[in-house]
């Protein structure tokens, strides 16, 4: 009863603090501003605007149970340039610096959230659903496009090759997750069992996977489009490679941070955070230095390196407990600002121009992910129960699928508008609708601790 009563007055002081923040915003907006010192402190007052309004908000929607990530990504809609506007296009490009801390402080917490031993156990379910929700998803996007693309105005314009091309693209697009999404909604429940074990192992493999895949369906659309007729070997060396040197790379971050934690451990959580970004920033570094002083195209992937790394951190040391308590300690404010920015970059636009064609196709995918998750469940001897509630888990997509598209257009210009704009509402109903949908699954199979 205490309990009941204090929360309900939380919840009332977080409404009136953010009416009160949120009233001096809208004053402060609209203030003539015009020096360059009076602009870099709007982008930072906005800051922590945001900052404070999307956490606030979160809280106030756990009444709804819905998750934290949910009501972050909701402000950052409200806050975005399609809804109220107090957010530019121009200041969410200026945070794309916390967009590199928080995806390589991610793939950190995602490595260290994999244990070895728990993934050996695991294995056989992991690799059924890593299989089928690779074929099953991709199938039932790719058949629908091939049957059912014509009749939808948006692509009407699209020869037949065109669509078929659209389709595999697409098709591999949707087989993308969302791994920041999903250890936000574990890290808030504080889940764990069979289920939860299944899940991020196989969101954060097929992470790794779907850059491999998507080096395929390049060079299969290239054929269809009429160009070269040759897979290009080259291209999935340089693959090959780059992955190669990245976990390797990660492995010897990994023992470092050991080293760090076993003789120093002195704000393990900031040099965590700060390794990070340090992270991101070297190894773009280290792309243009091979290209401009030896031609080389070697590109350092800073997720595989960060997850690589916390991964050895867990198995590989004594210090794996540590290591995660200390991430735990600072990810409150890394999720915040992450999912705010991400709802806040949740294009309108794109889902107004393709409405009908992303319902239909966001309801494919589901069906899609609903078969792989089944199928592999029953083969795997998995309990019942979780295979008709698996595809709940997988739903999410977010920066890896936006990235691929923004390729994919470059390669393909005569159909990569068409592509960017669909993946783009795509993800807008995927990411809405996913941590939802994932954090439910958690509370029915009585994996999350918190509720």
């Amino acid at each position: 009863m205490v309990d009941l009563y204090q929360r309900k007055r939380n919840v009332i002081t977080y409404i009136l603090t953010l009416l009160v923040v949120t009233l001096f915003a809208l004053w402060l907006r609209h203030l003539d501003i015009e020096s360059s010192w009076q602009k870099a402190g709007m982008i930072n007052f906005s800051f922590g605007f945001v900052l404070l309004a999307a956490y606030m908000s979160a809280q106030i929607l756990k009444i709804a149970r819905l998750p934290l990530i949910s009501g972050y990504i909701i402000v950052g809609i409200i806050v975005g340039p399609y809804v109220s506007g107090f957010l530019t296009d121009d200041m969410i490009a200026s945070f794309g610096f916390i967009n590199d801390v928080a995806l390589s402080f991610i793939a950190l917490t995602a490595g260290g959230a994999l244990h070895l031993q728990s993934l050996k156990k695991r294995r056989k379910s992991i690799i059924l659903n890593i299989l089928f929700l690779t074929l099953v998803v991709f199938g039932f996007v790719f058949m629908f496009f091939v049957f059912m693309g014509s009749h939808f105005s948006f692509i009407r314009n699209l020869s037949s090759v065109q669509i078929m091309a659209f389709a595999v693209l697409v098709g591999v697009v949707a087989v993308a997750r969302s791994p920041s999404s999903a250890i936000a909604i574990i890290s808030e429940s504080r889940a764990s069992g069979p289920f939860t074990e299944t899940v991020l192992g196989v969101t954060v493999a097929m992470d790794v996977l779907i850059i491999v895949l998507f080096t395929v369906a390049l060079t299969v659309v290239r054929i269809i489009l009429g160009g070269s007729g040759m897979l290009d070997t080259q291209v999935f060396m340089a693959v090959s490679i780059e992955m190669a040197v990245s976990f390797f790379l990660g492995a010897l971050l990994g023992k470092g941070i050991s080293f760090y934690i076993d003789r120093i451990r002195h704000d393990l959580p900031l040099f965590l955070l700060f390794l990070a970004f340090g992270v991101t920033k070297i190894s773009m570094w280290s792309d243009n230095f091979m290209i401009s002083y030896f031609d080389i195209h070697l590109h350092l992937e800073p997720l595989l390196i960060c997850m690589s790394a916390g991964f050895v951190v867990q198995n590989f040391s004594k210090t794996g407990t540590y290591f995660m308590e200390s991430l735990d300690r600072v990810s409150l404010p890394v999720y915040v600002l992450f999912f705010s920015l991400a709802g806040a970059s949740l294009n309108f636009d794109a889902l107004r121009l393709c409405w009908l064609l992303t319902l239909c196709l966001a309801v494919v995918r589901v069906t899609g992910i609903f078969c792989a998750t089944w199928l592999a469940g029953t083969v795997a001897g998995d309990p019942p129960l979780h295979n008709r509630s698996a595809w709940m888990a997988y739903i999410t997509q977010a920066g890896v699928a936006i990235g691929l598209a923004q390729v994919a257009e470059r390669e393909f210009p005569e159909i990569g508008m068409y592509l960017t704009t669909v993946i783009l509402a795509l993800i807008f109903v995927n990411q809405v609708a996913g941590p939802v949908t994932f954090k439910a699954v958690l509370n029915f199979l009585g994996e999350a601790k918190i509720r």
